[in-house]
């Protein structure tokens, strides 16, 4: 299955192009400012709450009570295509068909789960100058209530997952060649790769920037 961008543009056209830079852009936009924004609840908004004895806003509130679960929790579909394959109107769609779903620019709305991906895999690939899967905790994702996730890191572990989850079911979503996908994604990561080096004294903006390299 292969989903493009929403708009219909002659594979490589200047067209398309256009919509990659401006979507690339957009998207790259959108990751800074929830960063900055979390990062402004939770430094400033949360301990004037708790100082106010107010309940605190959480990050957590897609969390599953476990005790009126009756399975385990479980990833139910994973979209296996990297970013800029139509991912985020994958994500789209399964929310529609009612799978909660975690996209990777969401992924930092919940610090328990960026956590886990920086130290259970972009920390240790960094310190040891090379490339490691690591083992990420499946688990801790579905526990906070998502059924689905899209996009990368998730997408780099089909196997792992499919070993995991026997009943998982994996979608690839695709673009019309590699170029055209390469071009679309180098636009993307730098919008995101080139704040975060000016913004590394935010925690989850270091966290990205981990996630980025």
């Amino acid at each position: 299955m292969g989903l493009g961008t929403s708009v219909s543009y002659e594979p490589g056209s200047w067209g398309e192009l256009g919509f990659d830079i401006f979507s690339g852009l957009t998207v790259g936009a959108y990751h800074s400012i929830r960063l900055v924004s979390n990062f402004i609840i939770d430094t400033i908004l949360q301990p004037l709450l708790l100082l106010l004895k107010l309940n605190p806003l959480s990050n957590n509130k897609n969390k599953v009570n476990s005790n009126n679960e009756k399975e385990k929790a479980s990833l139910k579909v994973v979209g296996a295509g990297f970013g800029r394959t139509g991912t985020y109107s994958l994500t789209m769609a399964l929310e529609e068909l009612g799978y909660p779903t975690l996209h990777t620019q969401h992924m930092y709305d919940n610090y328990e789960i960026l956590d886990m991906w920086t130290n259970n895999v972009f920390v240790p690939s960094i310190q040891n100058n090379s490339v490691t899967m690591g083992k990420p905790d499946y688990d801790l994702i579905a526990e906070h209530g998502y059924q689905a996730t899209t996009d990368l890191p998730t997408a780099l572990y089909v196997e792992e997952i499919a070993e995991h989850y026997p009943e998982c079911k994996f979608i690839l979503t695709t673009r019309s060649s590699s170029e055209v996908w390469f071009r679309s994604w180098d636009v993307l990561t730098r919008s995101i790769s080139q704040p975060a080096r000016f913004g590394t004294w935010f925690p989850s903006v270091r966290k990205i920037g981990f996630y980025m390299r």
